[in-house]
């Protein structure tokens, strides 16, 4: 849906904890967890298998070439400067 432009990932965190029952948004998890690891995992699944529906979406890699990797730098999906 994010890289479709349907919704933005605020409101597809919402959809997924509050309209689907989810314990944890996945982008808000993955600037916990690191965009950076999620684009490596990504890479590293894409060269086991060479299905072309493994690599990274393109936000992901947008965000790992801006050096954004959530928590660690303050700024992924969410931006955690002004904390």
């Amino acid at each position: 849906m994010l890289e479709m432009g349907i919704a933005p990932a605020e409101d597809i965190d919402k959809a997924y904890v509050y309209g689907a029952g989810h314990p944890m948004d996945p982008f808000w998890l993955m600037d916990r967890t690191g965009i950076d690891l999620a684009y490596i995992m990504s890479l590293e699944r894409f060269r086991k298998t060479g299905y072309f529906s493994d690599l990274p979406g393109p936000s992901i890699v947008e965000k790992y070439n801006q050096g954004r990797y959530g928590e660690k730098t303050c700024k992924g999906w969410y931006d955690d400067s002004e904390e």
